[in-house]
């Protein structure tokens, strides 16, 4: 799992790209540029936090762990506690990303029991985590798999909109219906005394054009 300390995470995990994703037409048949890397090849920073719950910032190669997702319907609008300013949005994924993120979710599974101690202080099988997990993906019969996204509206780290023309546009009023493209980054693993799970931030969101259905009535 690499787990090692890591100084220059914070740094590496406050730069953001002034690129924006490019367009695309949605379809389920769109291959993705890259899938995930595999969670074996992740490298866990030292722990965070000195309250309940503990975060381990996550890189791969040196890098943030950072996915662009093509085509992703947002079937309702960000929401949050309390009216809070970091909010979250429910992602419809493209088909194409259903088996990446389902065999993801069972890698971490077995490499978070292979170092539970050092993760969770005490040694917890795979069923014990499986048990305690916070899904980031759903996955419900046939219908496609919906990714839950944290985006904060306001601030440095304030998610980024882009129109279909790569540029950068306020965010819409109500994000409910919309087809984006999204990056997204999975940038932590949080643990808990009784759950854990992974921490994904959308930091860029391309606004796609999308046609005009004519009401039949």
């Amino acid at each position: 799992m690499g787990l090692r300390k890591n100084d220059a995470s914070l740094d590496r995990f406050r730069s953001r790209s002034s690129s924006p994703v490019r367009p695309a037409v949605a379809t389920d048949k769109m291959i993705p540029p890259s899938f995930i890397p595999q969670v074996k090849t992740w490298k866990f920073g030292a722990a965070q936090g000195d309250g309940e719950v503990k975060s381990f910032p996550i890189g791969c190669g040196g890098m943030d762990l950072v996915l662009n997702i093509q085509g992703c319907l947002s079937p309702f609008d960000a929401s949050s506690l309390n009216d809070s300013a970091r909010k979250t949005l429910t992602l419809r994924l493209p088909q194409v990303w259903d088996g990446p993120f389902g065999e993801m979710e069972a890698a971490l599974m077995k490499e978070a029991a292979d170092h539970s101690p050092a993760l969770f202080g005490e040694k917890l099988s795979e069923d014990q985590l499986l048990e305690r997990y916070k899904p980031l993906t759903k996955k419900t019969g046939e219908y496609p798999r919906q990714l839950k996204a944290k985006m904060n509206t306001n601030g440095y780290y304030a998610v980024r909109f882009w129109n279909s023309e790569r540029i950068r546009v306020d965010a819409p009023g109500d994000c409910g219906g919309l087809l984006f493209n999204a990056v997204l980054k999975i940038r932590a693993m949080w643990v808990s005394a009784e759950a854990w799970g992974l921490v994904c931030d959308a930091t860029d969101l391309q606004l796609l054009e999308t046609a005009q259905i004519e009401c039949p009535f």
